[in-house]
């Protein structure tokens, strides 16, 4: 009996055309898994800085934006600190209002409790376009200062304590 193909005489092949099959869905699965570890990472550094700033303000009730800012900025290592945006506020008894360069104003006749609020935010981008199925935050943040194009994913995070002034 003659053989259909006859330049076909086994399966030398098949491993290398399997493999050229296979590794571009393995790759693009380690770069996913890659891409999750830098959003929880850029997520927690995020958290944890706002944290910090609060407990930031609070200790020094008299500092300047500035200041807290900085504070913040150290505890944001691994992400690039030029692109995070800090805005720090204080409860005057009606709404939050914006922190002012003198601190917050002391209270008169006594000391009372004074809510005050550290939000931080920061762009970040996927690697892969698996990234786009899992936005970072969304809706859009409502501080002016935080305000990216639509397209942007970000994180946010925001942290409220109380001082005593």
């Amino acid at each position: 009996m003659m053989r259909k193909w006859p330049w076909f005489r086994g399966e030398e092949g098949t491993s290398v055309v399997e493999f050229a099959l296979v590794a571009p869905v393995l790759f693009l699965v380690l770069v996913g898994i890659l891409d999750l570890g830098r959003a929880v990472n850029a997520y927690v550094t995020v958290s944890n800085a706002a944290r910090e700033g609060s407990h930031y303000a609070i200790l020094h009730p008299t500092a300047a934006p500035s200041a807290i800012a900085s504070a913040v900025r150290t505890r944001v290592h691994p992400l690039d600190e030029t692109k995070v945006v800090v805005t720090s506020s204080y409860y005057n008894g009606s709404t939050f209002v914006p922190w002012p360069l003198g601190g917050v104003p002391a209270s008169t006749p006594s000391p009372r409790a004074v809510p005050v609020q550290v939000a931080v935010c920061f762009p970040w981008s996927a690697a892969t376009f698996i990234g786009q199925f899992f936005p970072a935050s969304s809706p859009p943040p409502s501080s002016a200062q935080c305000a990216w194009p639509a397209a942007t994913s970000y994180f946010q995070a925001t942290s409220t304590t109380d001082t005593n002034r």
